[in-house]
């Protein structure tokens, strides 16, 4: 199968901006080490880990938002991601910011004049997306009045606008109740089901279990291993695949 992303020992150093610090002689510290892995094209491919392992400055890494202090990446067969391939893909940050001000509707059409979209065919895109998660009566109202998960849910209707090739959610489940978290689920499996590579950082083990191709571990900013979940015998029960992984996590935890 074609590879869409390779990761080849890459390192990132979390240089230390504390000026006291600094004169104590702490000048950096470890962010990543040595990671490698390749994501295969059409395939969901999961990151987990403990907080601060280095999930999502390992996925910034390949969108290009910080930049490895060694190894290599290429994604669509090249060396970073350039120009019009941004066009074909889609992020969402574990944190999003709008402005609170604004109207649902200007939003998804500042995003969509970002990608590309033609202006004759984005209205009905993003009325589309709006209706899958549940949006579209509030796209004329301010995001001022959107809660924790609304707000979550903007960010990936922005996420998927423009039908990426390669899909980036960092915590995409974050603050959304039990529904929408299914509806998410949902959109994920049919984005996939159209050739559509998804790579996602998450803490919920169970979402991991049901949907991901493949998982690494990562702990203290090493790769621990990447399981192949269609060779995982566990994974003939989800709930035992998980309890695998909640496993894992604390012996991880107390090395």
């Amino acid at each position: 199968m074609k590879k869409i992303i390779s990761v080849k020992d890459i390192s990132l150093d979390y240089k230390e901006r504390d000026i006291f610090k600094k004169m104590k002689g702490s000048n950096k510290s470890i962010g990543i080490e040595n990671i490698s892995f390749d994501v295969e094209e059409g395939n969901i491919f999961s990151i987990i880990g403990l907080n601060g392992s280095g999930k999502t400055s390992t996925l910034k890494c390949i969108l290009g938002l910080m930049k490895p202090d060694k190894g290599e990446i290429e994604v669509f067969g090249k060396k970073g991601l350039r120009g019009k391939d941004f066009e074909k893909v889609g992020y969402l940050p574990e944190i999003s910011y709008y402005p609170k001000s604004m109207k649902l509707i200007d939003l998804m059409r500042y995003y969509g004049e970002l990608y590309n979209i033609p202006k004759n065919k984005l209205d009905k895109k993003i009325d589309i997306i709006l209706t899958k998660l549940d949006l579209i009566s509030r796209k004329k109202d301010r995001l001022e009045k959107f809660s924790k998960g609304m707000l979550q849910k903007v960010g990936i209707a922005q996420a998927i606008l423009n039908d990426p090739k390669l899909l980036f959610l960092d915590e995409p489940m974050s603050g959304l109740d039990p529904l929408a978290r299914e509806m998410v689920i949902e959109i994920i499996l049919e984005l996939k089901s159209k050739g559509t590579t998804i790579f996602f950082n998450t803490h919920i083990l169970e979402d991991v279990a049901n949907i991901a191709d493949k998982v690494a571990i990562i702990n203290k900013g090493k790769l621990v291993e990447v399981l192949d979940m269609k060779k995982i015998e566990l994974k003939q029960d989800n709930f035992l695949l998980k309890d695998y992984f909640i496993k894992t996590m604390i012996e991880l935890r107390t090395n």
